[in-house]
C-alpha cells in the first residue's frame, strides 16, 4: 500500500501533491480561454512578451489618435499659426498651456515627428530631446513614438490579410478534397518557387512612384498577402482533414446544415489554437521584413517608420550611435516581444508541450 505524504492527497487512486489538485479544482467548469489564460500567467516570459505587445499596440494607437486630433483641429483652422491659441502647433506638434504661462510658449510634450530644427541637429540623449535628434534636426522620440503606427499596422494588416487567404482557401480544399484540394497544393507549390524577396523589391521598384505617404507600403501589403498564404492554407487544410470526419462534423450533416455553416461554425473555430499561434509570430515576421527593405533602401521616404530612419542613418553608427540605434532597438524590442508571445501561446494552446 502507497505511502501518503504531508503533503500529498489520494485522488481516484493516486497520489498527487495539493498544489496539482487546487489546479485540477480550478480547472473544473473553466472554458478553453479561461485555461490558456490561467497557464499564460504562469509564464514569466510569455507575460513579459503580452506587456511589450500591448506597450507597443498601446503607443501606436495613442500616436494615430494624436495624429487624426491634429490634422482635424488643423483643418478647421483652429490650432494652425494662431499665436494667441494655447493649443496652436507653430510648427510643433502637441502643447500644453496652464495658467501664468506665456500663451506664446507652451509646454511642448511631442515634436512633429516630420519638423526640422535646423540648429539642432545631431544632438546627442537630454533632457530636451530625450532620444536625440538626428542629422536633419528631427525629434528622434517623436520619430519613435509616431513611427510605431506605420510599424505595427504593416505587421498586423499583412499577416491578417495573409491569414483571410490562407485560411479560406485551406478550409474549403480540407473540406471538399479532390480538384480543389489539388488546385491549392498546386498554387501553393508555384508560390513556394517564387523568390518572394525579389519580388517584393521588383514591386516596389515598379510602385516608386507612389507619393502618398505609407502608399508603397499599402502596395506591398497587399502583394504579400497575396504570396504568403500557402504555409496558412496547408496547416489549416490538414486540420480539416482531422476534423471533418468527426463525430459531431457527420450529426451537422445529418441534420441538414450547410457546407458553409459546418465549415466557418464547427469546424474552423476548432483550428484557431494554430492560428492564433500563425499571426502572432507572423506580425514579427512581417514587421522585421519591412524594417528589412527600408534598411536596404527599398522603404517608403514620405513614411514615419523605424525602418526608414535605421536606413537613413546606418553610416551614422560610430559617430552618432543614437541615430541608428533608437530605430533599431524598437524593431529588435517588437520583434521579441511577438516571439516570445507566440511561443508562450503555443505552449498555453497545446498541453502536450507542457508534459
Amino acid at each position: 500500500m502507497a505511502t501518503v505524504e504531508k503533503d500529498q492527497i489520494e485522488f481516484d487512486g493516486e497520489l498527487i501533491d495539493e498544489t496539482t489538485l487546487k489546479e485540477i479544482d480550478a480547472m473544473k467548469g473553466a472554458g478553453q480561454w479561461s485555461i490558456v489564460w490561467r497557464r499564460l500567467k504562469k509564464d514569466k516570459m510569455g507575460m513579459f512578451g503580452l506587456y511589450i505587445v500591448l506597450f507597443l499596440v498601446l503607443m501606436a494607437i495613442t500616436s494615430w489618435f494624436l495624429l487624426m486630433y491634429d490634422n482635424w483641429l488643423t483643418n478647421a483652422d483652429l490650432i494652425f499659426g494662431n499665436p494667441e491659441n494655447p493649443l496652436s502647433l507653430n510648427n510643433l506638434y502637441v502643447e500644453l498651456w496652464f495658467p501664468g504661462m506665456e500663451k506664446t510658449s507652451p509646454l511642448v510634450l511631442f515634436n512633429h515627428p516630420e519638423y526640422s530644427f535646423s540648429d539642432q541637429v545631431k544632438l546627442p540623449p537630454s533632457f530636451l530631446h530625450p532620444f536625440g535628434t538626428d542629422g536633419i534636426g528631427q525629434d528622434l522620440f517623436s520619430r519613435m513614438f509616431f513611427g510605431s503606427t506605420v510599424s505595427l499596422a504593416l505587421g498586423f494588416i499583412g499577416q491578417m490579410m495573409t491569414v483571410v487567404i490562407g485560411t479560406v482557401l485551406g478550409s474549403l480544399a480540407g473540406f471538399y478534397g479532390g480538384l480543389i484540394d489539388d488546385i491549392v497544393q498546386r498554387a501553393v507549390e508555384l508560390l513556394y518557387s517564387m523568390p518572394g524577396f525579389i519580388l517584393i523589391i521588383f514591386i516596389i521598384v515598379l510602385f516608386e512612384d507612389v507619393n502618398i505617404p505609407g502608399g508603397r507600403y499599402a502596395v506591398v501589403v497587399i502583394f504579400l498577402s497575396l504570396i504568403s498564404w500557402g504555409g496558412v492554407a496547408l496547416i489549416v487544410r490538414s486540420n480539416f482533414f482531422s476534423l471533418k470526419q468527426q463525430d459531431f462534423v457527420e450529426a451537422e450533416k445529418a441534420l441538414g446544415a450547410s457546407d458553409m455553416r459546418i465549415i466557418f461554425k464547427h469546424i474552423l473555430p476548432n483550428s484557431l489554437a494554430p492560428l492564433i499561434i500563425i499571426i502572432t509570430l507572423g506580425i514579427a515576421g512581417t514587421i522585421f521584413l519591412f524594417a528589412a527593405l527600408a534598411f536596404y533602401g527599398f522603404g517608403d521616404p514620405n513614411a514615419v517608420s523605424w525602418g526608414d530612419d535605421l536606413n537613413k542613418w546606418q553610416n551614422s553608427l560610430i559617430e552618432y550611435p543614437w541615430m541608428p540605434m533608437f530605430p533599431a532597438m524598437m524593431i529588435f524590442f517588437t520583434v521579441l516581444g511577438f516571439n516570445i508571445l507566440g511561443d508562450a501561446l503555443r505552449d498555453a494552446l497545446d498541453p502536450r508541450l507542457k508534459d
